[in-house]
């Protein structure tokens, strides 16, 4: 258990670091809204990794999501 927490850790500050370095690199409008996304795909990998149900309420929230990041990323 405490090596799966260890690596969970180290890919958040992984994931967080490739965040602020794709920052420096391009247009924070784009990065943003891609990193947005990550809620959708945390509910996708519930969904079909861990068999979660994917209720009405929480498809309507990834579809907001999905478009909002499509209009910041666009806009």
């Amino acid at each position: 258990a405490l090596a799966r927490a260890v690596g969970g850790g180290a890919a958040s500050l992984m994931a967080y670091a490739a965040v602020i370095w794709a920052m420096r690199l391009g247009a924070m409008g784009p990065v943003s809204a891609l990193r947005e996304t990550s809620v959708v795909f945390a509910a996708l990998l519930g969904r079909f990794v861990l068999k979660e149900r994917l209720t009405a309420g929480r498809i309507v929230a990834c579809l907001v999501i999905a478009a909002g990041a499509a209009m910041i990323g666009h806009g």
